[in-house]
């Protein structure tokens, strides 16, 4: 069934679309929170990589650690194996081949090769998350090469350098989760490079800049809300799409974020949506971001799991996170998009740690946008621009 310019599968698996609901939900709480941290600044996430290291970390908690981190993951109703078979399904529908576009989805375990991690929790995980599995040495200089090659390769030489010595200077690191997420994509209707000209964007602080804007005026999948417009940008093979929110002049996307969650975010893309004579203008912009996260997922509820109190013991004993982090970069330009994440969650010894007349839709301002599969509604990528 084609719904606002996408192939939407109502009939997905049962599994696959409750998790996509979980995820969602996880992605606008984190987004929320790291907007809340970083006042004005731009972010770009992968809320979906990030779930999935922590997800894997999840399975191998116990107790507190465990019912914490499901509640931050909105997971809480759904059985394990329900979770962990819904990846599995996610991995394969991402990952087909059957598409015009690129989009891969890689997961990968590091760990000291004489630590004691449990065989038990690789062999009960490795077929839903599928790893690539490697083992480090803490006297080997070149520890963190392997895993910057791994990801370099996955993300096709756009991070090439995910993983730092200072990882390995704790006193006793035990295992490194990574997942990432590439995305290469045209646009199933490319903007004009003719028509593509110097305007004003008037960031969130400071003077107005002149920046390259793309235009394009079509039939538009679009929806007016009562502060904001919106646009979906389809790419080519009508599985993926861009999300564009414009809040109103009288408002900011961190308050628009503010409205905006897990439960009403289906019925704005899917159902909020029609055909709409219009112009679009958008500028053709890149953002490279860093997040760290393991002050947000405290905020949100997950503490046990990066102090002395963590429980991971499925996975090894006296373990618990000193670290998660992400790194992410976007290009957008007249042909489509291009973007990558990578995630690292990093384990030691137990450590202290509609109008009836055409539209314009000018970005010219602070906005809010999204990158979705339509084929499970999953959100693969969110971010804020305050200042390009």
């Amino acid at each position: 069934m084609l719904v606002a310019g996408l192939q939407i599968n109502f009939g997905a698996d049962a599994s696959l679309s409750r998790l996509a609901a979980a995820n969602n939900a996880f992605s606008f709480k984190l987004l929320k929170q790291l907007a809340a941290e970083q006042p004005g600044t731009n972010i770009f996430i992968s809320p979906y990589s990030a779930a999935t290291v922590l997800q894997i970390a999840c399975n191998g908690a116990v107790g507190r650690t465990k019912s914490e981190m499901k509640q931050v993951l909105e997971t809480t109703a759904l059985p394990e194996k329900t979770i962990n078979a819904a990846y599995k399904k996610t991995t394969q529908l991402l990952n087909s081949e059957n598409t015009n576009l690129t989009l891969n989805i890689a997961n990968a375990l590091w760990y000291r090769w004489n630590s004691q991690l449990k065989p038990e929790f690789v062999s009960q995980n490795q077929p839903f998350f599928d790893f690539t599995i490697g083992t480090f040495r803490l006297d080997d200089p070149h520890a963190e090469n392997a895993v910057n090659a791994w990801a370099s390769e996955k993300t096709h030489g756009k991070i090439n350098h995910i993983m730092d010595k200072q990882l390995f200077m704790v006193d006793t690191p035990r295992l490194f989760l990574l997942n990432v997420v590439y995305f290469k994509g045209k646009w199933f209707d490319q903007f004009d490079a003719k028509l593509t000209e110097e305007r004003p964007f008037f960031p969130a602080v400071g003077a107005a800049k002149n920046l390259p804007m793309m235009k394009k005026s079509k039939t538009f999948t679009y929806c007016k809300g009562p502060d904001y417009q919106a646009v979906q940008l389809p790419y080519v093979g009508g599985d993926l799409a861009m999300y564009i929110f414009l809040p109103g002049t009288n408002t900011t996307p961190a308050k628009l974020l503010e409205v905006m969650n897990g439960d009403n975010w289906r019925s704005m893309t899917v159902l909020g949506f029609s055909k709409k004579e219009g112009m679009l203008v958008l500028p053709k912009f890149k953002l490279e971001c860093y997040a760290g996260l393991v002050e947000s997922l405290e905020t949100l509820g997950m503490k046990a799991a990066f102090g002395g109190e963590a429980d991971f013991s499925d996975i090894a004993p006296g373990a618990d996170i000193y670290s998660v982090y992400q790194k992410a970069l976007i290009e957008v330009n007249e042909e489509g998009t291009e973007a990558a994440a990578a995630t690292v969650l990093a384990m030691a010894d137990n450590i202290a740690m509609p109008p009836t007349k055409p539209f314009e839709m000018i970005v010219d301002r602070p906005f809010l946008f999204a990158i979705v599969d339509a084929r499970s509604e999953m959100i693969l990528f969110m971010g804020l621009v305050n200042d390009l």
